[in-house]
């Protein structure tokens, strides 16, 4: 198992990590080389970044294998994103809790009032609407006020000022929940945020857990081994020792500032969050920063995948539940999509009509996701039906057959104004978004005409048996 040096370490070992040595400027510019390295997917750190004390690191995750890397899986061993996914549905159900320690390298700097100055970190402004330069790589850990366990989540952070940041909740999140708590009693709470930590917590942290588990359980179980944890300065809130650095803070609830940000799905968006005020800062003596490039670019796509796994399951799992006749079901959530699930469901239709009543079903079927009862069609853009000829795994084949057995206008559906969750950016203010039902199987008097071609026999036949 690989911690955030290892990582590092193999990959430059392997010839798979970029080291720029030109002074950047961390707005634009040095977005604009992130953007480059990790298209090619490539690991990179940028050794001197303007007005900053430190390197920026990132494109350390950018691709599945590293993933396996970190987890200790041999380099050239096939690791997927199915792999990773069996990994976490394993660890979850036996999670290795942390072990409390007394002292770790991220405290061998101390920083305290104005030595805490987050001016000093390569924090790059990445897109021309951004409110300003933001914290992305950072695994944020609060106290949820009701039980005192430790939550850890990767939220975006925006830098104020000196000693002054945001850090935003999304709605279905539990530090958003956290956030009212404290609005209710007192106002304040304490937060950190620890950066260039073990992968298996970053792994971790995106996951959509119910609210009673660990994200540090299933980091320590992914590993093998419990994350150390040692006591903050500044709060009684316990942050990875071996982290590169720990930003400590103080939540004021009572104070709201807006921030722009380019996501993941290649829109704006703009949350409402509380200020936080930087109460200390702990690092290593030559710490390294880790941010990870917003929008639509591999890093940031691939961790927010793990996210997706929780939402496709349920979606999945729901689907499966109403529509008992489906052949297969596959739920799609890919950048390329936006922010919304599609599913596609294959069906031996027995009559034309068949088709949209599946997919009625199927939209209004409930699914359970962290403790949140709603309808699919909340978390869902489209729903597909296709015959058993299609495979419902490849999107190519689905739209295939989307636009080669339409020709009807009633194979296609919208349903107007549809209630749906915070990140579909496009849904109007109290109207919701649209959602589209797609028949796309062949009509029963077209089968036969609309036969696909086959080479008999072809998925016996393997071309490696004749080299």
């Amino acid at each position: 198992m690989l911690d955030f040096r290892g990582l590092m370490g193999v990959l430059e070992s392997r010839g798979e990590l970029s080291r720029i040595r030109r002074p950047v400027d961390p707005r634009y510019e040095m977005p604009a080389l992130m953007a480059q390295l990790d298209a090619q997917r490539r690991a990179y750190v940028f050794e001197d970044v303007k007005g900053a004390s430190l390197p920026l690191v990132g494109g350390l995750l950018n691709r599945w294998e590293c993933y396996g890397w970190a987890l200790g899986v041999e380099p050239g061993t096939p690791f997927t994103a199915r792999d990773l996914a069996a990994r976490l549905d394993g660890a979850m159900s036996r999670g290795v809790a942390p072990r409390v320690v007394t002292d770790g390298p991220v405290k061998q700097r101390v920083l305290r009032e104005a030595a805490a100055d987050l001016a000093t970190l390569p924090a790059p402004t990445t897109f021309e609407l951004d409110s300003g330069a933001f914290i992305t790589g950072a695994c944020g850990i609060s106290r949820n006020p009701g039980t005192g366990a430790l939550n850890v989540g990767i939220y975006r952070t925006q830098v104020l000022g000196r000693r002054a940041m945001t850090v935003s909740a999304n709605a279905n999140s539990d530090l958003h929940l956290f956030y009212e708590h404290a609005a209710r009693h007192g106002g304040s709470m304490p937060i950190a945020l620890a950066i260039g930590v073990e992968p298996a917590l970053l792994m971790a942290a995106v996951c959509k857990l119910p609210i009673e588990q660990s994200e540090l359980d299933l980091a320590g179980a992914l590993q093998g081994r419990p994350v150390e944890l040692v006591k903050c300065e500044t709060s009684d809130l316990l942050v990875p020792a071996n982290a590169e650095l720990v930003i400590e803070g103080l939540v004021d609830c009572s104070r709201q500032v807006e921030n722009t940000l380019g996501e993941f799905v290649g829109h704006y968006g703009t949350d409402v969050s509380p200020v936080t005020q930087v109460t200390a800062i702990t690092m290593r003596h030559d710490a390294r920063y880790y941010s990870i490039l917003p929008g639509r670019n591999p890093e940031h796509n691939t961790l927010g995948s793990i996210a997706a796994f929780a939402f496709v399951e349920a979606v999945e799992r729901a689907v499966r539940g109403a529509v008992p006749q489906a052949l297969d079901v596959h739920v799609f959530l890919d950048p390329t999509l936006g922010a919304m699930t599609h599913a596609v469901i294959s069906i031996d239709k027995r009559d034309d009509a068949e088709p949209m009543a599946v997919i009625e079903a199927a939209f209004a079927a409930r699914l359970a996701l962290g403790g949140s009862d709603m309808p699919v069609s909340m978390l869902t853009k489209r729903i597909v039906v296709v015959d058993a000829d299609v495979d419902v795994h490849q999107l190519a084949d689905v739209d295939w057959a989307v636009w080669t057995r339409t020709a009807a206008a009633g194979k296609f559906r919208v349903l107007p104004d549809v209630p749906t969750w915070n990140l579909e950016r496009c849904a109007k203010p109290g109207r919701g978004a649209l959602r589209l039902a797609v028949d796309a199987t062949c009509d029963l008097e077209d089968r036969a005409k609309l036969r696909r071609p086959r080479i008999p026999g072809a998925q016996r036949i393997r071309l490696e048996d004749y080299l």
